[in-house]
């Protein structure tokens, strides 16, 4: 109930309301009519269903991406992997990482790409593929160099291939970080 979670925690109904809202799109909690929102148990199955969803979405923006990619946004993306390997900590990590891959969401100038990839939420998955994942933060901040890299060549196949594995490669570790947590439970 959102009254109640909105007193325990001391904050107004509104933030209560938004981040259900934000939580239902995501596939987290499963509205239910006159029953309210219960927490959907998501399966290694779902998780790797969203990843390789995401997967697609990110191939096809960086597809369109090498042609359509104006100068001026590739000195930008070039600006922020700068400082993303300037970022201090995973916090500001995941924001820029999430910046980088709606700058190239935007630079394919697709109106419905780019609605679809904001209305699944995806970024928002970031954040929890950085603390599972096995892969070191320079790691990371390599893949995004290399994906950089071939935009800025305007190779496609290159680009869309790497952002592919890139997502991908979060995926399989989602699935199975998740798979482990299951087990445990067990």
């Amino acid at each position: 109930v959102e009254t109640q979670l909105a007193r325990e925690l001391n904050v107004s109904q509104a933030p209560v309301r938004e981040a259900i809202l934000e939580l239902a799109a995501m596939g987290i909690l499963e509205e239910r009519p006159y029953a309210g929102c219960v927490v959907r148990k998501l399966t290694a199955e779902d998780v790797a269903d969203i990843y390789d969803t995401r997967a697609r979405i990110d191939e096809y923006a960086a597809s369109l991406a090498a042609h359509r990619a104006t100068d001026e946004e590739l000195d930008a993306m070039e600006q922020l992997l700068r400082g993303m390997d300037k970022a201090a900590d995973i916090y500001e990590f995941v924001q820029k990482d999430i910046l980088f891959h709606a700058m190239v969401v935007d630079a394919a100038r697709s109106p419905t790409l780019r609605r679809i990839w904001h209305s699944l939420r995806l970024a928002e998955w970031t954040n929890l593929s950085v603390t599972a994942t096995e892969n070191s933060l320079e790691k990371l901040k390599q893949n995004h160099w290399q994906i950089f890299h071939y935009l800025k060549m305007r190779d496609e196949h290159a680009a869309s291939a790497y952002m592919f594995l890139h997502i991908k490669g979060f995926g399989d570790e989602m699935k199975k970080h998740f798979t482990d947590q299951m087990q445990k439970k067990l």
